[in-house]
């Protein structure tokens, strides 16, 4: 073997292994305030369900993706969400819900939905972004329906932000959880 040939195949063992020495990284949404236990789910007033929050595809993905100026994104190359955004947003907002409307009977994802009549909340997001100036960015489309018949009985368009937020994806993840916190209390105004 020939020193060049040598070199270069030492050159591509190194490479391979600063490749494998970069750990990824999990992130997760969460709650701020933990759901408060309860001896019953016989709350007042008609059983909220939160829907599957509908992300849209350009940061519905596997890896954070960060807005990089006004046309351009980036997906992080070793840091993913530990489950898909939307199921994860559905999970905090029904928490959110269930902390701020204590006398309701909030329902959480997987639980069965009720046979008579309830109030379904569904979530239509349109950004929900980190940016690399510090930003985080939540616009979302929101309607609650009386179910089974599907009337619609209030909708609205809700945006947010957070400014100075560090380009550490841990504190991204913990401002998009606080904007979710913030979706939840509009919407318990209505729901409320």
């Amino acid at each position: 073997m020939t020193l060049h040939r040598k070199l270069l195949l030492l050159g591509m063992v190194a490479a391979l292994a600063g490749c494998a020495s970069v750990p990824t990284q999990y992130l997760t949404l969460s709650s701020p305030s933990p759901v408060a236990a309860r001896q019953s789910l016989q709350g007042q007033g008609l059983p909220i369900v939160v829907a599957h929050v509908q992300m849209p595809a350009d940061i519905d993905r596997l890896y954070l993706t960060t807005l990089q100026g006004k046309h351009r994104l980036d997906v992080a190359g070793h840091v993913r969400w530990a489950a898909p955004l939307g199921g994860m947003a559905q999970k905090v907002l029904a928490q959110d819900l269930a902390t701020a409307l204590p006398d309701k009977t909030v329902l959480m994802p997987g639980d069965p939905i009720p046979n008579g009549p309830y109030l379904l909340v569904k979530i239509n997001v349109q950004s929900f972004i980190p940016s690399n100036d510090g930003k985080v960015f939540l616009q979302a489309d929101w309607f609650i329906s009386r179910m089974p018949d599907g009337h619609l009985q209030t909708q609205g368009r809700s945006h947010f932000y957070r400014d100075h937020v560090a380009s550490n994806p841990t504190v991204q993840a913990t401002a998009m959880s606080q904007l979710l916190e913030r979706l939840s209390r509009e919407l318990a105004h209505h729901l409320g």
